[in-house]
């Protein structure tokens, strides 16, 4: 494969990693802070969770135009511009002394983190097919939950020593260093195959893509499959600290063993599932889920661990859904590379903030309640899709849409 970085292919496929990492990263390093910043900025719950939820939502629309953008101008631009934008936004936040430009600049910051991360995948795609797609995809996957692990815990202890601003001064500098890897990154989505038409031709290939059931059915569900975890990032920070009581450091040690969970389905995957029958893997982990979302709802306030041993398989079985179902979903489409994978960076995210909206409404009877009913539902919602798919064939098929195999994949395929 050609060299693709100014150090090495290797280097290049930490700095995706990195990149990939941005909405965990401009998320959870915050979580310990929020209720500080409720009392620092005089708002509430409500207003301060609108921060997560609205950047997730932002996030997550914005990659839809960015991704596409990317197939006709290249990953390059929208990588610089997304960076520099994700830095000033976040200088800015910083400095904000109400709730209100707080929330502006977080739409702002999410516009650029989502130019940004949109193009990781977008270039994974660019570069690679087959199992060594896959490979990829498993190891970013496995190591993008450093992220959630190292951020909520970073967060902890920078509260320690400065107030909540000091996070956000942290992003600016993760903005930064995504900007001088973009400047050594060399196009992967090279002039001739990009799209030549207008813009809205560019972003019309998202609903061509979208036209396709082999794509659209998997992209719904293990889209969906991303609540239960969204839903736990939605009310840990509550949960335990306001529930039981937590200071925000131990809070962060058990978020960070909650993301270690995570990282082990990936590895999973990678060692044992991707041997076994598909259908019976997916259909297992989602029986699973839902099995411990009732648990959840009946046990999970007896105290911080029992909570937390109970989420453990329903984020282990979400993490080891995402290699399969990713490469499932990218292999499915030929072309339109930044088109396929912002659906599917967007849909996960849709999903995801979907699912922290339901837990912040308030007919619950209590938010671990609350996590563990929407667990339930989407497990059982998702595994009846499943078992359509696979009566319907749907997940057999692989239909050659879009524009061509990008040169990159080809100069790949010549040299093996």
């Amino acid at each position: 494969m050609k060299r693709l970085f100014i150090f090495s292919n290797k280097w290049l496929i930490g700095y995706l990693t990195f990149i990939s990492a941005f909405a965990p990263l401009s998320t959870d390093m915050y979580l310990p802070a929020l209720p500080h910043m409720v009392t620092s900025l005089a708002t509430d719950y409500a207003k301060a969770s609108l921060s997560v939820s609205g950047f997730l939502l932002i996030f997550a629309l914005s990659m839809l135009i960015w991704g596409p953008l990317s197939d006709k101008y290249g990953r390059r631009p929208v990588l610089l511009g997304g960076s520099l934008v994700y830095v000033f936004a976040s200088v800015a936040i910083a400095l904000a002394s109400s709730i209100v430009p707080l929330l502006c600049w977080r739409a702002l910051q999410a516009l650029g983190s989502g130019a940004v991360s949109a193009m990781a995948l977008a270039i994974v795609k660019d570069m690679l097919r087959g199992q060594a797609l896959e490979q990829v995809v498993a190891w970013m996957q496995t190591v993008m939950v450093l992220a959630p692990i190292l951020a909520p815990v970073l967060g902890g202890w920078i509260l320690l020593a400065v107030d909540w601003r000091g996070i956000f001064w942290m992003l600016a500098f993760c903005g930064l260093l995504s900007f001088l890897g973009a400047l050594g990154f060399r196009e992967t989505c090279l002039p001739a195959h990009r799209n030549r038409g207008s813009v809205f031709s560019a972003l019309g290939r998202l609903f061509v893509v979208l036209g396709h059931p082999e794509f659209r059915w998997p992209l719904l569900l293990f889209s969906a499959m991303n609540m239960p975890f969204m839903a736990y990032l939605a009310v840990s920070s509550y949960v335990f600290q306001t529930l039981f009581g937590l200071s925000p450091q131990h809070y962060s040690l058990f978020f960070a063993g909650n993301a270690v969970v995570s990282m082990l389905g990936p590895l999973a995957h990678m060692r044992f599932f991707r041997h076994w029958q598909r259908r019976l893997t997916i259909a297992v982990h989602l029986g699973l889920s839902g099995v411990c979302g009732i648990l959840l709802c009946l046990f999970g306030g007896a105290g911080p661990v029992v909570f937390a041993a109970l989420y453990a398989p329903i984020t282990f079985c979400g993490s080891a859904l995402r290699p399969p179902g990713t490469v499932l979903m990218m292999e499915s489409v030929q072309g339109d590379n930044g088109a396929v994978t912002s659906l599917i960076n967007a849909g996960g995210l849709l999903c995801g903030s979907l699912s922290m909206f339901l837990c912040a409404l308030p007919f619950w009877s209590g938010l671990v309640y609350a996590a563990g009913s929407v667990t339930v539902l989407i497990s059982g919602l998702s595994l009846l899709c499943w078992l359509a798919m696979l009566r319907l064939g749907i997940v057999k098929k692989r239909r050659q849409v879009g524009l061509p195999a990008p040169a990159a994949a080809k100069h790949q395929e010549s040299t093996r």
